[in-house]
């Protein structure tokens, strides 16, 4: 029988609380040392208005590390539904804003929950192959991913991640030693004819085969 899974609930939160910023700069210190993260492009991020980020994704780092490369805007994470069995996560994520979602199912209340955050403004991240990548290599994205974005008519923009998968690939219980880099493009407009593919591109165009961190 499987565990019934806590959704979380509560107000909309589009901004930085104190949990999130604690949060945030605790991790930003920690892969500011450890795996001297470098972020590029942060110029193509808005500094108003809400928007999708669409990311490869490579390891449980990928969320602090486009947290950390986004501030200041606050960034509400797309996160598996099953994360909120764990009391800490459950009480970290409502308290961050994050959207919980069921995978391989058309989860409604998420993509509401997506819509909202972005018509009120605020910043979604999003990993549309849906899994941690098990090589490094960039997988199928999946199209449900940018539903919110046209609905809401915000402009997407593409990141990519390499070195996560070094620093703590899935088949590790604990990070490792190694350099992060993440990287933003230019936001697609809405209304492109096809904005997932068009992300896609972008991603791949700048991670390569994603398997070793940018110097």
């Amino acid at each position: 029988m499987k565990t019934a899974v806590k959704r979380v609930r509560g107000p909309l939160i589009v901004h930085s609380t104190s949990a999130y910023r604690v949060g945030r700069g605790l991790m930003a210190a920690y892969l500011g040392v450890w795996h001297r993260l470098r972020s590029e492009g942060v110029e193509h991020l808005p500094q108003t208005g809400g928007f999708l980020i669409v990311s490869n994704h490579q390891s449980f780092l990928d969320i602090p590390v486009l947290a950390a490369a986004a501030r200041p805007r606050h960034v509400a994470f797309v996160a598996r539904a099953s994360l909120a069995r764990s009391r800490f996560l459950d009480w970290l994520m409502r308290e961050s804003g994050c959207v919980l979602i069921e995978p391989n199912t058309p989860d409604r209340a998420a993509l509401e929950g997506m819509i909202a955050h972005l018509q009120h403004g605020d910043c979604v991240a999003v990993f549309p192959e849906g899994t941690r990548t098990p090589d490094g290599g960039l997988g199928v994205f999946r199209a449900g991913a940018v539903v919110a974005a046209r609905r809401a008519s915000v402009p997407i923009v593409p990141a990519g991640i390499r070195g996560a998968f070094e620093a703590w690939p899935r088949s590790r219980r604990i990070p490792r030693r190694a350099p992060i880099t993440v990287r933003f493009a230019a936001p697609i407009p809405p209304g492109t004819e096809d904005p997932i593919g068009e992300a896609r591109s972008v991603i791949a165009g700048m991670i390569g085969d994603g398997r070793v961190a940018a110097r």
